[in-house]
């Protein structure tokens, strides 16, 4: 909804770890488990997102879009200060669990996915994937409906980018 308001582009880390897993013809929890030994697989989909970031910060991405949406669990490390606002979305387990029933992870298996995740980013880059410090918002996505987590960040790029206009003049 953000992305076709604004004329956004989307990019998302989980689909690229997605199609890495279908290429290789394994499920998602296969490919996290073969990730956990392979430090290859995470550097693919950072350097995959920071260099689509970078060519965006400097102005050399070839679609002619205002903006770039970020959907990773990364994002805001790999933004490194420079997003015009981070945000954070988060909601239970469970919640997250059926969302996600195309994919069929039970919840269960989504929670022993993200501790892999957490782990490795642990390992990799030092990375405390709970501290949510480096986020300029931060929504519980399981008590506001989608039109009210679209309201409530469209309001923060509103603002910041009003803000951002202001100190331009």
């Amino acid at each position: 909804m953000l992305a076709d308001d604004c004329g956004f582009t989307v990019m998302n880390g989980g689909d690229i770890f997605r199609n890495m897993a279908e290429d290789q013809g394994m499920t998602i929890a296969e490919f996290a488990t073969v990730a956990e030994d392979d430090p290859r697989i995470d550097r693919e989909i950072d350097d995959r997102l920071e260099a689509e970031i970078n060519a965006h910060l400097e102005g050399k991405r070839e679609s002619g879009d205002t903006g770039l949406i970020v959907e990773s669990r990364l994002a805001g490390w790999h933004a490194n200060g420079q997003a015009d606002l981070s945000v954070w979305l988060d909601a239970p387990v469970e919640e997250r669990a059926q969302r996600l029933d195309e994919r069929a992870e039970t919840p269960i298996e989504l929670r022993e996915r993200e501790m892999s995740d957490a782990q490795r980013y642990q390992d990799y880059y030092d990375i405390d994937i709970a501290d949510l410090s480096i986020y300029d918002l931060v929504i519980d996505t399981g008590t506001l409906s989608e039109e009210g987590m679209f309201q409530t960040v469209k309001a923060a790029i509103n603002d910041v980018q009003r803000r951002s206009a202001s100190s331009v003049s």
